[in-house]
């Protein structure tokens, strides 16, 4: 028990299994070794534990509620739920048991349930940081009721002020609501900035942002975070940055590299910091060595744009004129324009949990919104499950022609939204893309260059850049269709 309270969990097991082993019966070892097992993310050596541990002491509440942990680390959820029923007519004050079960009703969809159940879990423990967190997000990501999620995030951060994700999270709610200069400083809780700092903790190092007036004659390297669009989305700040009199570098993923030099801001493209650093360090002695930067807190170094009304535009993207005139001339041999692009689907589901980096829109709801657009359809659907391109097809009554192997190349990709005339679906790396490409027409054709838009679905819980009502500040002139809870 020493070895688990101080977080050893190995050492804990391994004197478990010596206890176990003079007194197999014994249930609540069981109960602790699957507690220990759970921790180090041994989920099914953890099940058995527990299930050992009811079926030598059914009157063992921990014991269930261990269980039932387990199921819920299985995504087996309904029967989470009954174990953790039983651990509550065992012992009707266990708090932890009643946030647990009101975990499973939220990962059921059962929102009125969970709210409920919150609320007795908060009753019988009420300095819970944990509860007020889950409350929080419940509401956030559930109900929509932002007052009460900025409320209970709070509460959390309260009761510890270093729980990041409460941080994180109440920055997104705050961004829903435009409330941009309170959400900022909350937002530097991000998941992927708190591992930066901590992994140069742990070799003796630290993360020092410069002062955002203090740029003039600095070397900033922005280094890429979170995905390709999230990237793109942040370097709207670089020019900002470079206004103030920085030299800026690029460390991230190369298949950036071509159009962020093309945009004459970045000096050095490299796939790393430390890339940059070798380089310095190869270099003449009193070379210019700067400080690195990760994109998403480029922000902070621009006061003056930090605020709902202020937000920069997209960073201006232009793709390579080859590919531009390749892109338009597969375009006119698949129809005549307009030129729709469409995707449905991003990122990857799961189970169970209220989150919002995946999104989907039925393809009944996507038919339906192109019937009235005319012209030539485009899947640019990354990865697309057999036969989704032709069911498409099928409900909106003409041909979608596949053209997803573009999101193979950013180049590529590139061209094609600033080729294309319409952009509808989902956001993906393809809207960050088009915000930043302006799209000019062919030779020959009527028109001016306009700066990238789409119709963008948003489907619930919202996504903080896109706004809980009206038009996003981030994506000027891109319309924004919420898909209603219900």
């Amino acid at each position: 028990m020493a070895h688990l309270q101080a977080g050893r969990w190995a050492e804990g097991v391994e004197r478990l299994r010596a206890a176990l082993a003079l007194d197999p019966a014994f249930a609540e070892i069981w109960s602790n070794l699957a507690f220990a097992l759970r921790q180090l993310g041994r989920t099914e050596e953890a099940h058995a534990a527990a299930a050992r541990a009811v079926a030598l002491k059914p009157s063992l509440p921990d014991a269930w509620n261990l269980l039932g942990l387990a199921e819920q680390d299985l995504a087996h959820f309904e029967e989470a739920t009954l174990h953790f029923r039983r651990a509550i007519e065992l012992r009707p004050n266990f708090a932890a048991a009643w946030m647990n079960l009101a975990n499973c009703d939220q990962a059921l969809g059962h929102i009125h349930d969970a709210v409920s159940r919150y609320g007795r879990a908060l009753q019988l423990d009420p300095r819970h940081p944990e509860l007020h967190y889950n409350l929080g997000h419940l509401h956030h990501k559930g109900t929509g009721d932002y007052a009460q999620a900025i409320a209970h995030y709070r509460d959390a951060i309260a009761l510890y002020p270093d729980y990041g994700t409460a941080h994180h999270n109440l920055s997104h709610v705050l961004f829903l609501l435009g409330r941009f200069e309170e959400a900022w400083p909350e937002y530097a809780w991000r998941p992927p900035r708190v591992a930066h700092l901590a992994a140069l903790a742990q070799h003796g190092r630290a993360y020092l942002l410069p002062a955002a007036d203090a740029l003039a004659g600095k070397r900033l390297a922005i280094a890429g975070e979170q995905g390709l669009g999230d990237t793109l989305f942040f370097l709207r700040y670089a020019p900002l940055v470079r206004a103030r009199g920085a030299t800026l570098d690029f460390a991230g993923d190369p298949r950036l590299h071509g159009m962020l030099a093309r945009t004459g801001h970045f000096s050095r493209l490299a796939a790393s910091a430390a890339d940059l650093e070798d380089a310095d360090s190869a270099g003449p002695r009193g070379a210019s060595r700067g400080a690195t930067v990760l994109a998403g807190d480029l922000p902070l170094l621009a006061p003056e744009a930090q605020s709902v009304a202020s937000v920069p535009p997209p960073l201006a993207l232009t793709p390579e004129p080859s590919r531009l005139a390749a892109m338009r001339e597969k375009l006119r041999a698949l129809g005549p324009p307009p030129y729709v692009a469409v995707a449905w689907r991003a990122g990857e589901p799961k189970t169970g949990l209220l989150e919002t980096l995946f999104k989907e829109v039925p393809l009944d709801v996507l038919a339906e919104a192109l019937r009235e657009i005319p012209g030539t359809v485009v899947s640019v659907q990354r990865a697309p499950r057999a036969g989704e391109a032709e069911e498409l097809a099928k409900k909106l009554g003409r041909a979608v022609h596949d053209l997803s192997e573009t999101n193979r190349d950013l180049e590529d990709a590139l061209a094609l939204m600033a080729s294309v005339d319409e952009l509808v679906g989902v956001s993906n790396t393809n809207v960050h893309l088009r915000a930043g490409c302006f799209i000019t027409p062919a030779p020959g054709s009527p028109g001016q260059a306009l700066a990238g838009t789409a119709r963008v679905f948003v489907p619930p819980p919202y996504e903080w850049r896109w706004m809980a009502t009206g038009p996003s500040p981030w994506f000027p002139g891109s319309a924004v269709h919420r898909l209603k809870r219900d």
